[in-house]
């Protein structure tokens, strides 16, 4: 397996992990249980693998996932 992510935000993590399945993407989640047991953010971050034969495909999903938040958080800065 090899990396595609790191994280400390729990949230973006489940939605990244929703994605991949409903993908069929297969991927494994490390870390994600030590961030629950000592939240200090940076100092612990879970870590999403995805199958080798998988990377281009979770890439793809990881892209649209980070457009569509930064999107959202442009539209949210826009009605300040």
């Amino acid at each position: 397996m090899q990396l595609l992510k790191k994280t400390n935000d729990q949230i973006s993590l489940q939605i990244l992990c929703d994605l991949l399945e409903s993908g069929g993407i297969g991927y494994r989640v490390e870390g994600a249980g030590m961030n629950s047991l000592l939240p200090l953010p940076g100092l612990i971050e879970a870590r999403v693998l995805v199958n080798e034969q998988d990377m281009a495909a979770a890439q793809s999903v990881l892209a649209e996932m980070e457009k569509g938040v930064g999107k959202d958080t442009e539209e949210g800065l826009s009605d300040v």
